[in-house]
């Protein structure tokens, strides 16, 4: 018989192909927005991991060896001149102190200033990688990496200009603070740092780099200023090479060194910042956490206060001797154990002992007055180092030569 009648209108249903699944395709793309996020929480999970588990490079730090103006007590700044035959000799002992007491160290990349006795060094040493059977790095320059310009002063003879300059405070305010700058260079300077052929020379050797523009070259720096100027390489190439496992070596300049030291230790104060001592090649190698923070120390390593990167070679196992109090500098009584330790120097007349007169003439204030260049009543790293090299040579004459290049 007929159907029976519905209480509402029937509708015809599509076909069941036709029909949409809604409770379950709403499942689905629910799914797959979960397993989707689920995949990405853990790739970025694999890449956090993969980063915790790469072990940082090494930063090895070396200041250049000596330069001809280093040996004159000149001014240099920016001003490009070259290795002495000690520089040289210099540069080849770092890279032996690399091969020697550096453990299995591998130098993946070597970066460097754009300036001629950098380069030197840089080149001196990868070519005693090589010969070692180190693959040789490549040699990377920036301009970023220069020396401190020393505006008006640069050129000039210390010693002349110590002793001469009108304003004896302007002068080691401009030497010595964080802060402080020279009066700029005017266009007639002698080694004006913007003339063409120098424009060229700086382009030239930095041709592979970051551009230089004619504003980029400075007319006067102060040490905070070199901060600035370094702390960009810092962020935005070498920390990343080195947090990807990279072992770098920056060959550079005391103070350039010592911006770039901001950058990697935190805890440097300011005011410090310009006496911290960088010899001319003696490598000093600083270790890194994950997160880019200094690991310090390392067992049977040497470090010289307030600097968290230790020192190859003896020298620092020597200073550390004398600084009793752990300061990082000698005091005018640590300083009785330099004479000590340097017998033949200071025995005057030749007949192998030291007599009291003698001893009073080389130590104490004599001693202080010859190795403290910056006057502050203490002998750093740095200053040490001079005048102990000094001594070995023979010389006589101020430890000016190698303090602020």
């Amino acid at each position: 018989g007929p159907s029976p009648a519905l209480p509402f209108e029937a509708k015809a249903l599509p076909p069941r192909a036709a029909r949409q699944p809604v409770r379950h395709r709403q499942r689905f793309i629910l799914m797959g927005a979960v397993r989707s996020r689920s995949l990405l929480i853990l790739a970025q999970l694999a890449a956090s991991t993969a980063a915790a588990l790469t072990t940082p490079g090494r930063l090895v730090l070396l200041r250049h060896g000596e330069s001809a103006w280093n040996a004159a007590g000149r001014f240099t700044g920016w001003e490009d001149v070259p290795l002495t035959p000690r520089g040289e000799e210099e540069a080849r002992t770092a890279a032996e102190l690399l091969l020697t007491e550096a453990g299995d160290l591998r130098i993946d990349t070597v970066y460097t200033s754009v300036l001629g006795r950098a380069l030197r060094t840089a080149g001196l040493c990868v070519e005693a990688l090589r010969r070692n059977g180190r693959p040789p790095p490549p040699i990377l320059p920036t301009w970023r990496l220069n020396e401190r310009h020393y505006g008006m002063l640069q050129g000039l003879d210390k010693r002349d200009t110590l002793e001469k300059w009108p304003d004896p405070a302007a002068l080691r305010e401009w030497r010595l603070s964080f802060a402080g700058r020279p009066p700029p260079m005017a266009a007639d300077h002698p080694f004006y740092s913007r003339s063409p052929e120098r424009l060229a020379a700086l382009r030239a050797a930095n041709a592979d780099g970051e551009p230089l523009r004619d504003e980029d070259v400075p007319l006067t720096e102060s040490i905070a200023d070199c901060v600035s100027r370094v702390r960009p390489f810092w962020e935005n190439e070498l920390l990343p090479a080195l947090l990807d496992g990279s072992n770098c070596l920056v060959v550079g300049h005391a103070n350039g060194l010592r911006a770039l030291v901001a950058c990697v230790q935190q805890n440097v104060d300011d005011e410090s910042l310009p006496s911290l001592g960088l010899p001319n090649g003696l490598p000093l190698i600083y270790e890194l956490e994950p997160d880019g923070s200094v690991r310090y120390p390392s067992e049977g390593r040497c470090y010289v206060p307030p600097l968290q990167a230790y020192y190859l070679g003896d020298a620092c196992l020597v200073f550390n001797a004398l600084d009793q109090d752990r300061s990082g500098a000698l005091s005018r009584d640590e300083l009785l154990d330099v004479c000590r330790a340097s017998f033949d120097s200071i025995d005057g007349d030749g007949d192998g002992q030291v007599a009291a007169e003698e001893l009073a003439a080389a130590c104490g204030d004599e001693l202080l007055r010859d190795a403290d260049t910056n006057g502050d009543g203490l002998v750093n790293f740095l200053e040490y180092m001079a005048w102990w090299n000094r001594q070995k040579r023979g010389a006589a004459g101020t430890s000016l030569k190698s303090f602020d290049q």
